[in-house]
């Protein structure tokens, strides 16, 4: 195997494991940002219920307000029913009467009305609140969670930037060049491993006098499509006879 092959295929299992940490260290305020917003949903959902109740609450105390003030119409009227001389006043009374005992009908339905919803909305309530708390349980693990991993890569990239140049320092200089240059140009990596004859980065295909070189991992090539420095992954192939 060529010297350099083996720190190469290294240099990049590195680079992968910082580029990960630096994804992890950069996502991080997606990630709150993510769970803020679902706390939000979960409260904003409590808080509709809440203002439900506190709506129908509002609405039963106007409803028995009016109920009151029909139910005292009612009784004056009875009252003054007893007070009545004539026949045509009586019968008055009696339309005065039976109109005021409609609408002690009426917002006695209405009333019944709220306090069916009353329950319901209650209950709508509850729900939500217990959600609420389920959600806040969940989403605080999942803080703690997001924690451990922020942690744990930003000492990885300060433990494997470390070793990386260990491993850098120990591949020739023109190699390095090329890996450094590469890893500049393809972002993401410098060094691929063959594919069924082919660069698993990019699929073109090598020629066949290369790949039987790079079987045996003893040359340094590069992809003549995408520039990566291509390995072969297996075994080294026996030398020919």
């Amino acid at each position: 195997m060529h010297p350099d092959i083996e720190h190469l295929i290294r240099l990049q299992q590195l680079e992968d494991i910082l580029e990960q940490a630096r994804r992890t260290v950069a996502d991080e305020p997606a990630r709150q940002e993510a769970l803020d917003a679902k706390l939000a949903a979960a409260r904003q959902a409590f808080e509709n219920e809440r203002q439900l109740l506190t709506a129908n609450q509002a609405a039963r105390r106007d409803i028995e307000k009016d109920l009151a003030a029909q139910q005292a119409r009612l009784s004056k009227f009875r009252s003054q029913l007893m007070d009545v001389k004539t026949n045509r006043e009586y019968q008055a009374m009696q339309k005065e009467i039976e109109v005021a005992q409609h609408e002690v009908r009426k917002f006695e339905d209405r009333l019944l009305e709220r306090m069916l919803e009353h329950d319901e909305v209650e209950g709508h309530l509850k729900a939500a609140e217990r959600a609420l708390t389920a959600e806040q349980a969940v989403i605080e693990e999942e803080r703690r969670g997001l924690a451990a991993q922020l942690a744990e890569a930003q000492a990885s990239l300060v433990r494997v930037a470390a070793e990386r140049e260990t491993v850098a320092a120990r591949i020739s200089p023109p190699v390095a060049a090329i890996f450094e240059r590469v890893m500049k140009s393809r972002r993401i990596s410098a060094v691929a491993p063959l594919q069924d004859g082919r660069c698993s980065a990019c699929q073109v295909r090598v020629r066949p006098q290369v790949y039987n070189e790079l079987r045996r991992n003893e040359i340094v090539f590069q992809c003549e499509s995408c520039q990566r420095i291509l390995y072969h992954p297996g075994p080294p192939a026996p030398p020919a006879a």
